[in-house]
């Protein structure tokens, strides 16, 4: 029995920590952004422990053209994530909250038929909780800030709403891998 412990347990240990492995990058794509015309890549960094930095880029004009005004342009987002709540050996998971800044500059078929220039920039804090199960992250958030900028007659900027002249509001479900 004791042979059993000393030459088994060692290997057992090995092979609960390989399927723990702490990954310390991630990167997502967003689910919703193809439905509603645009396609964003974002890469995560685990900086520090329960902390990490979030950046987004992304084609508008890529996907399903829901309101059929032909946008083209782009976004750039960028987050710092504060995590609570953190499973062990998870770097990027659990609860997070997540001040950012964003920004979209596109150009869209108005109405009247003709070109309209929209750049819209906001930041906001957002509310999530991010899964890692084996390589596979799902990451799901909602968020509200204050912007600023020229506003799409729609509202819509393609990672954030404008309501009220000022207010943004967001959500959103990113899935990926971590490495």
């Amino acid at each position: 029995m004791i042979f059993f412990y000393v030459c088994i347990a060692p290997a057992c240990a090995n092979t609960n920590k390989e399927s723990n492995r702490e990954y310390k990058n991630a990167v997502k794509i967003t689910l919703l952004s193809f439905i509603t015309g645009s396609a964003k890549l974002t890469y995560e960094r685990a900086l520090f422990p329960k902390q990490s930095i979030e950046v987004t880029g992304g084609f508008i004009g890529i996907g399903f053209d829901k309101f059929k005004v032909k946008p083209r342009g782009g976004l750039f987002q960028l987050a710092y994530k504060f995590m609570f709540f953190q499973p062990d050996n998870i770097p990027l998971g659990g609860l997070y909250l997540k001040p950012q800044y964003a920004m979209s500059i596109f150009d869209y078929n108005s109405q009247g038929a003709s070109r309209i220039n929209s750049s819209w920039h906001t930041i906001m804090g957002c509310l999530g909780y991010q899964y890692i199960i084996k390589m596979f992250v799902l990451d799901g958030f909602v968020g509200a800030g204050a912007g600023f900028g020229n506003r799409t007659e729609l509202q819509y900027h393609h990672g954030f709403i404008s309501r009220y002249n000022w207010l943004t509001l967001t959500f959103g479900l990113k899935i990926g891998l971590a490495f």
